[in-house]
């Protein structure tokens, strides 16, 4: 595991960072010192901030890193397709018909993919503590997630592209508080409590879905190794 709450700390300051993306503004800040899990809480906060009134900011800017020289960008990777085993951030417009509240930025760990859909643990219906708990199990090959967190998404209805994050960005993406619920009242959306969905995934939280972690990459060596 990376930053603050795990033995592995990555810390890498890119000396030439060009558009410097949230995960960057983090990992400079730390100036390759070992911080703790208070320090990251707070300067995931304060960098986050500007994205409060925009969630969907944070993709775009992830976008805009992508575009640059290979040597500015970080770690993290646009792709058109998600894979099992990795984390994704992307931008979700479900059909309400049959859902109470849904993410429109949803945190999902992929656990099976089925032709045009997939199915995953949305990490944003967690609290952020008992994330932490997840993704630790997750990076030691363990799958342990309530039932609760796991949905269907539709290729078809993601906007734009995934956020593939690697692994030394986990703990730092767990904590940005880009999470988004909405519900639907007659035809109109209007947000949806974050604190209640905590409390509701709480209520079923020992309902779990346990497993051996896989992982499937995407053809290079690189990129199993990014997700490890």
């Amino acid at each position: 595991m990376a930053q603050g709450f795990a033995d592995i700390q990555r810390n890498t300051v890119n000396d030439k960072p060009g558009y410097k993306t949230l995960f960057e503004r983090i990992t400079a800040k730390t100036k390759g010192e070992k911080k703790s899990f208070t320090w990251y809480m707070a300067a995931v906060k304060s960098e986050a901030s500007k994205y409060k009134k925009d969630p969907t900011r944070f993709p775009r800017d992830e976008r805009s890193d992508g575009t640059g020289k290979k040597e500015e960008q970080d770690e993290n990777m646009l792709r058109h397709y998600v894979k099992q085993g990795h984390l994704y951030m992307f931008e979700y417009k479900a059909k309400m018909k049959w859902l109470p509240y849904y993410d429109t930025n949803p945190l999902v760990y992929v656990l099976r993919t089925e032709g045009d859909s997939f199915y995953g643990a949305n990490l944003h219906y967690l609290s952020p503590k008992k994330r932490i708990l997840v993704v630790q199990k997750l990076m030691k090959g363990s799958i342990d997630v309530p039932k609760a967190c796991i949905h269907k998404y539709i290729n078809d209805h993601v906007q734009g592209f995934f956020l593939d994050l690697a692994a030394v960005e986990w703990d730092t993406a767990i904590l940005l508080p880009l999470e988004n619920f909405v519900k639907d009242v007659q035809g109109h959306k209007f947000p949806y409590d974050r604190q209640l969905v905590w409390e509701e995934t709480n209520e079923k939280y020992y309902d779990k879905v346990k497993g051996r972690r896989i992982i499937k990459g995407y053809g290079k060596s690189s990129d199993i190794k990014m997700a490890k």
